[in-house]
């Protein structure tokens, strides 16, 4: 049987640093729980790509390019949110289906740690596509993982450590784990 394989895709990067709050950054926060899925994953025997290793600016346009040349089973980009809410989201594809399971998945093991869930979502374009290039664009099943919001003094919490940020991509990679079978 092949190996699995997943594409992990890290929120912002160099000079584009996301959302922003208390003195911390969502490409900083995101790149840190990226890499705890990336090593849960791997542990597990899965053939892991993330879009980036380090701080440094990306293109979606090229980051949805190289995740589709990679062909993964499954990809997911990981992100902070901001806006005052509470809780982790993860946004699927409305177009396609098939990858409601992998965000369910994914939230029921978020809120295993503790995080609260502000649900499955679908965002759209005035057309009627999905609004993430990287739900629309992404040749597999693909979501986009917003796991706190960084300027809720409450929620970032979850993930205010070092320890915390590890743990949130542990139990992201326990979601993928469960869709990969």
């Amino acid at each position: 049987m092949a190996k699995k394989k997943v594409y992990i895709g890290v929120g912002h990067g160099g000079k584009d640093p996301g959302a922003v709050a208390y003195g911390r950054k969502e490409k900083d926060m995101a790149l840190d729980i990226a890499k705890a899925t990336r090593d849960e994953l791997i542990r597990h025997g899965v053939i892991v790509m993330l879009s980036r290793e380090s701080d440094v600016s990306e293109n979606l346009a090229a980051r949805i390019k190289e995740c589709n040349a990679f062909a993964p089973d499954i990809a997911a980009d990981i992100h902070l949110n901001a806006g005052k809410g509470d809780g982790a989201e993860v946004y699927h594809s409305k177009a396609d289906t098939s990858d409601d399971i992998l965000a369910k998945n994914i939230l029921d093991e978020m809120t295993k740690i503790g995080q609260n869930s502000r649900g499955l979502k679908v965002k759209l374009l005035n057309d009627g596509r999905d609004y993430f290039g990287f739900v629309r664009q992404i040749k597999c099943d693909s979501v986009l993982v917003e796991c706190a919001f960084i300027d809720n003094k409450t929620d970032v919490k979850i993930v205010d450590t070092l320890a915390e940020r590890r743990t949130m991509g542990k139990a992201i990679a326990w979601g993928i784990l469960k869709t990969l079978g």
